[in-house]
């Protein structure tokens, strides 16, 4: 039986080597990328199984990335299912079930990447789901990545992912604005989390000019295609 073939698309080497792993294990064929620019590249190659992406994968917006993949399927590239990755390990108030996924099938937290992220795959692509293992040592060597990604970035950096987890779990209010000024109100106190969240983080925030979680909000929104600053 063919393998289905998967597309890791990941910043973190020790992610993608792990996710790689787990996949392989339970019967999958994983190809690791490491930015939007490499997993589009791949995409346009040929047909695949599945896209496993991080929501802030540096390159193309995977909020955008995940309509680009949709349109390849229309010309019999792209792949069958995308799964979004949530970034943040650390536990914050804006985290809650997401509504809407952005054109994405399913979504994984991080450090649920072992135990839960094959059997995403298998529902989405509507295979039989096996007992398999439970991964838990790829879950602990994953929540530390998790965190230490946060760690290891510049402010602005780790203000877009920061943001892409926020705005991963607000897909309802998000989409039912048309501007960024209306979105940065629907989403007040998770902003105020999310900022919250870089100054324990940032090993800056003393001299980060200005406000780097609005401007990674603003430079999301006109993404998604909503003009305007963030009040």
């Amino acid at each position: 039986m063919t393998r289905p073939a998967v597309i890791v698309a990941h910043d973190r080497p020790a992610v993608r080597q792990i996710v790689a792993r787990v996949l392989s294990r339970e019967g999958f064929d994983p190809t690791p990328a490491s930015d939007a620019a490499a997993a589009l590249a791949l995409l346009a190659q040929r047909p695949w199984a599945g896209l496993v992406l991080d929501v802030a994968l540096p390159g193309v917006p995977a909020f955008e990335l995940c309509d680009r993949t949709r349109e390849l399927r229309a010309v019999g590239l792209g792949s069958r299912c995308i799964i979004l990755v949530a970034s943040v390990y650390r536990s914050t108030s804006y985290k809650r079930l997401p509504t809407r996924l952005y054109g994405a099938d399913d979504y994984v937290e991080i450090h649920h990447l072992g135990d839960r992220l094959p059997d995403k795959l298998r529902r989405a692509l509507g295979i039989e789901a096996t007992s398999g293992e439970m991964h838990l040592d790829a879950g602990e060597e994953l929540r530390v990545i998790g965190d230490g990604r946060m760690d290891e970035h510049g402010d602005d950096e780790l203000a877009k992912i920061i943001v892409a987890d926020v705005v991963l779990y607000n897909g309802d209010r998000i989409l039912g604005t048309t501007d960024a000024a209306t979105a940065a109100r629907s989403l007040a106190e998770d902003l105020t989390a999310a900022r919250e969240l870089f100054a324990s983080v940032s090993r800056s925030r003393s001299s980060a000019p200005g406000d780097p979680i609005g401007r990674a909000f603003a430079d999301l929104m006109a993404a998604l295609g909503r003009a305007g600053s963030p009040p």
